[in-house]
């Protein structure tokens, strides 16, 4: 029996409005929480964090991550990591649910069931039509195929897509080559501003808290990202900067007297010289990890399913790809 005709409309609408809300993370908490009522007779509490379910909610967006669907990483700290309670105030509908779910005596389990097909139907519809990623054949990565893929990816035209995500991958490759744990490279949605992402970077590389590297990206010329390079660099106490870009053939000399104007440490990196340089530093075997990782970036960090599938196309076409046996 469908969920509307089984609740009250009050909570068929407050149901709705947690799915359609920008804040995925009440969503994923509510799966989670009708859950635990399902399988467990002592969570009849909704209100609450449950014992274990900061590890179910990392799971679930994993889960969705793998399909193609909106995740985040963990929904339960989003919501509030250093509480138990969830109906905290941020969002009514969600609370209200919540609330009467676990106070309302004659709920019954068909009704909690109703409400749980509901929600995991509306999000399965939600997956994106995005081709797999191939298994890779390890042999065929070499530097001139690998460099030959990226800069057809550079040539397509993407908004900086391609180029971000891919130096993103490179780096993050490079680093997990030379064992250097205490490491890690994070990159933003496409479209978020540093400002809004608190980012210093398209790309970072970060200990612990500190960032170490930024890396602005873009596919235009690297006079754009040099207004607000010093900026960042006070801003953030990096020790200097660094711009991929695109840089005119046969212009290097006129780049480097432009920088000397700098009071910051800038550097300029050609964006098809940087990849391919990574490319090199790198065996077939991370390689593979950074093609993978490009397709995870682009699968989560920007909307366009086309420039997914796009670059699983290439890596067919290129004959990247491990034959079937």
């Amino acid at each position: 029996m469908q969920m509307e005709a089984m609740l009250p409309a009050v909570q068929v609408k407050n149901v709705d409005a947690v799915l359609g809300s920008t804040s995925i993370s009440y969503r994923d908490a509510l799966v989670v929480q009708l859950a635990y009522r399902l399988a467990s007779e002592g969570a009849r509490d909704l209100t609450v964090r449950h014992p274990g379910a900061r590890t179910v909610g990392q799971k679930l967006g994993k889960f969705f991550a793998r399909r193609h669907i909106r995740s985040v990483q963990d929904a339960y700290q989003n919501i509030g990591k250093n509480s138990t309670n969830l109906t905290r105030g941020n969002f009514s509908e969600f609370d209200s649910f919540l609330r009467w779910a676990s106070t309302d005596k004659h709920i019954t389990d068909a009704q909690v069931e109703a409400a749980f097909d509901y929600i995991c139907a509306a999000v399965a519809v939600t997956a994106r039509p995005v081709l797999a990623m191939p298994a890779l054949n390890r042999g065929a990565l070499t530097f001139a195929n690998v460099s030959g893929l990226l800069f057809e990816l550079f040539d397509v035209g993407s908004h900086g897509a391609y180029e971000q995500f891919a130096i993103a991958a490179l780096l993050s490759a490079l680093i997990d080559q030379t064992d250097l744990h205490q490491y890690r490279v994070e990159t933003k949605n496409l479209n978020a501003s540093d400002r809004s992402s608190r980012a210093a970077g398209d790309v970072q590389i970060i200990t612990g808290n500190r960032i170490v590297e930024a890396y602005e990206i873009t596919a235009n010329d690297w006079e754009t990202k040099l207004p607000g390079a010093e900026k960042t660099v006070k801003d953030y106490d990096l020790t200097r900067i660094h711009i991929v870009a695109s840089v005119k053939e046969g212009s290097f000399r006129e780049l480097l007297q432009k920088l000397e104007g700098q009071d910051v440490d800038v550097s300029v990196l050609d964006i098809r010289e940087f990849a391919v340089s990574l490319t090199s530093a790198l065996t077939r075997a991370f390689r593979a990890k950074a093609l993978e990782r490009l397709y995870e970036y682009l699968d989560r960090y920007q909307p366009n399913v086309e420039r997914v599938n796009g670059y699983v196309q290439r890596i067919e076409a290129r004959r990247l790809k491990e034959s079937a046996k």
